[in-house]
């Protein structure tokens, strides 16, 4: 709990963008350009959906490699999250250069599973954390957001009619074939 804990205040993550999408396995195999955009939205939008990003206190930027990029891109909104591709370099590159600018790092969580860019952002004063520590957090962070209808408990039985019904379905053996 200590980690997730320690962070109710406003925080910044910076997120190793195709590190993240390998952790929760959504990285197309073969990373052809064709491949690539869809899963890259996918992870945007499921970050944008996130309860802590829609409750305002938290800000996610996403960067993405683009080493053999055809030309530089500026950075984007995707429904409120930062993205930006790192052209002719890598994205812990550009992550580097955004920690050694930053000029709040205590507020900021750098996010993927390299120990470089742990070992990074603990010279800046940020944390680390890895891909799975981040997914822990914004389900923790879901669970606790009043009103978010993916984690919302299911429904009770309303008395003992119902709740005998089920009893009655459910002790029931299934039908052999």
């Amino acid at each position: 709990m200590g980690i997730i804990a320690t962070l109710w205040c406003p925080v910044n993550f910076l997120i190793d963008g195709y590190n993240l999408m390998h952790a929760v396995g959504w990285a197309p195999p073969g990373k052809s350009p064709g491949t690539l955009e869809p899963a890259r939205k996918k992870l945007l939008d499921w970050l944008a959906d996130a309860a802590p990003f829609k409750a305002g206190n938290t800000q996610f930027r996403v960067v993405f490699d683009a080493q053999n990029g055809p030309a530089p891109s500026v950075g984007r909104s995707h429904r409120g999250v930062l993205v930006q591709f790192a052209y002719k370099k890598t994205a812990d590159d550009v992550i580097e250069e955004l920690l050694e600018a930053e000029t709040a790092p205590k507020k900021l969580v750098v996010v993927s599973n390299d120990t470089r860019l742990h070992d990074s952002a603990t010279r800046s004063g940020a944390k680390g954390w890895g891909c799975t520590e981040f997914l822990d957090w914004l389900i923790a962070r879901a669970k606790e957001t009043p009103g978010n209808i993916r984690f919302d408990p299911p429904e009770k039985p309303d008395g003992p009619e119902e709740t005998g019904d089920l009893l009655a379905v459910f002790s029931r053996p299934k039908p052999r074939r």
